[in-house]
């Protein structure tokens, strides 16, 4: 009856030394961070003086554009505008000539002809021109006209008409009219309707003028066969 709590008892003691050896591999296994070593700061390895030639070469093979101002191509200088007249006043004068006894060899002055055919009596081929501008053109007259018409088939092109219309009037004012244009149509009763300027004279009355003269004094209508035309007027 004795045998029982001492096997209980036992257990307990089995027990705790089991729980201490955990504990012990628990503060093998955790470790506190030691002490850090600080270190001191490295001292920087010594520089000596760098030759300037060695820089102003390095500056020289600077890749940057040409076109950018540098210290080499470009500087701020003062600048302090001279006064009126002073900008030779340090470079002495130069003369060619004394300015008290000026003395040119100039050739001797040369004769001048009177009229243009008195020239060409030295010149070969001897008098040839000698009665050049002596004599008044004749000039003709220009016969009068008020203007010229021409007439084409509208269809081919192919010319039916062309005369000085010498007893055209148009009038005249100080704006000078441009050729102009018309198409008529012709039937066999003659003009169908009046005629349609396509190109106006730039002067409102002789567009009208030349309708009306074509239609009542060129007749036009009676003219021509039936068929499109193109009428052309011009000064």
């Amino acid at each position: 009856m004795k045998a029982a709590p001492l096997r209980f008892g036992s257990r307990w003691v089995w027990a705790c030394l089991a729980g201490v050896a955990m504990l012990a591999a628990l503060m093998f296994m955790v470790r506190l961070p030691g002490p850090v070593a600080l270190t001191p700061p490295r001292t920087p390895p010594s520089v000596g003086l760098v030759d300037s030639g060695v820089i102003v070469g390095t500056l020289l093979r600077d890749p940057t554009p040409l076109f950018l101002p540098t210290e080499f191509n470009s500087s701020r200088r003062a600048y302090v505008p001279r006064e009126p007249g002073g900008a030779f006043a340090g470079f002495p004068p130069i003369l060619t000539f004394d300015p008290s006894e000026l003395s040119l060899n100039l050739p001797p002055p040369v004769a001048v002809p009177s009229s243009p055919a008195d020239a060409l009596k030295g010149e070969p081929p001897g008098a040839t021109f000698i009665g050049f501008a002596r004599t008044d053109p004749v000039v003709e007259p220009i016969v009068p006209r008020g203007a010229y018409v021409e007439i084409a088939e509208a269809g081919t092109g192919r010319a039916v008409f062309g005369q000085a219309l010498a007893d055209a009037r148009p009038p005249s004012g100080s704006v000078p009219w441009q050729p102009m244009e018309f198409v008529a149509a012709v039937d066999a009763a003659g003009l169908v309707g009046p005629v349609v300027p396509t190109v106006r004279s730039g002067v409102t009355e002789v567009d009208a003028y030349f309708s009306r003269y074509l239609a009542e004094t060129l007749r036009v209508g009676q003219r021509f066969t039936p068929g499109f035309y193109r009428i052309s007027v011009g000064p």
